[in-house]
């Protein structure tokens, strides 16, 4: 082996071995500003009133929107005051998970979930669309020998589709 290798190696192993007694550094902050566009924050120390800011929202696959002024836990990446991350908060304003074509996005107000540019609540009222359709024209069928649709029963199945419509639109928001 050469001594060059010999001595790589060894700066390698004690840098590792130093890095080991650097304890992760984490700070309880409030949060004071967001910039949801950028995917950062700005958060001041509870300890000390010293600010972080540019603090990150997320890595790309997750990313929450921390209320204003709630508390919030944050992590230094290998201890640079510049590069620190949301680790939690006690409140958030909205949640998005990424996966590929797949979003998932959680706010006060209800849930949107897409698949590509399709949205379950889009797909659900198209869904309950054509149900009502079906039911208003199969209430128009007359039959002149034999039995006749049950205009009552196919009524209240129409009242039935509406109200899960509402019901869903209450919880799905886009």
């Amino acid at each position: 082996m050469k001594k060059g290798k010999n001595i790589q190696e060894f700066g390698t192993l004690l840098a590792d071995h130093i890095a080991a007694f650097v304890r992760v550094q984490t700070h309880w902050c409030r949060v004071k500003e967001v910039d949801w566009d950028d995917k950062t924050f700005t958060a001041v120390a509870v300890r000390d009133d010293l600010p972080f800011y540019d603090v990150s929202l997320g890595l790309g696959s997750f990313y929450r929107r921390p209320a204003k002024d709630s508390l919030c836990l944050i992590g230094i990446i290998e201890n640079a005051d510049t590069d620190a991350f949301l680790i939690d908060a006690e409140a958030f304003d909205e949640a998005v998970w990424h996966s590929g074509e797949s979003k998932l996005t959680i706010k006060k107000q209800g849930f949107i979930v897409k698949q590509g540019d399709e949205s379950l609540k889009q797909v659900l009222n198209d869904w309950q669309a054509a149900l009502i359709k079906l039911c208003e024209e199969v209430s128009k069928v007359v039959v002149s020998i034999g039995i006749t649709p049950n205009v009552a029963a196919i009524a209240e199945i129409k009242k039935q589709v509406q109200d899960i419509k509402r019901r869903l639109n209450g919880i799905l928001i886009a």
